[in-house]
């Protein structure tokens, strides 16, 4: 999905997703009358019809991959947007130093330089 109206790549069919609302997720709510233990993973599809290449790719799936990981495998209590967000904006300089053309989001400090 795109992260905002502005996105070049993606779709908006099922709204925009920046990457605060993909964080903030709950998985173990998602389903009524389904207890949090009952979920025993997440998936994080990657809708490709407006994708052509694996920079593409790159800017969709980062900075949300990461955010995904985290929510199927810590557990609720723990997830916090703020510690989060400054955990996020340090894999910044290790995915530029591996040519990784990710969605510089501005709800994330990402270092300068």
């Amino acid at each position: 999905m795109k992260y905002t109206k502005d996105t070049p790549l993606g779709l908006s069919w099922a709204g925009l997703v920046e990457v605060r609302r993909s964080y903030d997720w709950d998985p173990g709510a998602y389903l009524a009358g389904v207890p949090a233990s009952a979920v025993r993973g997440v998936e994080a599809p990657l809708w490709s019809e407006t994708l052509k290449t694996s920079a593409d790719i790159d800017y969709m799936a980062f900075p949300r991959l990461p955010g995904a990981a985290e929510l199927g495998w810590s557990p609720a209590a723990t997830h916090d947007w703020d510690t989060y967000k400054v955990r996020l904006a340090a894999q910044g300089p290790r995915w530029d130093a591996l040519g990784i053309g990710y969605y510089h989001s501005p709800q994330v400090p990402w270092p300068s330089g």
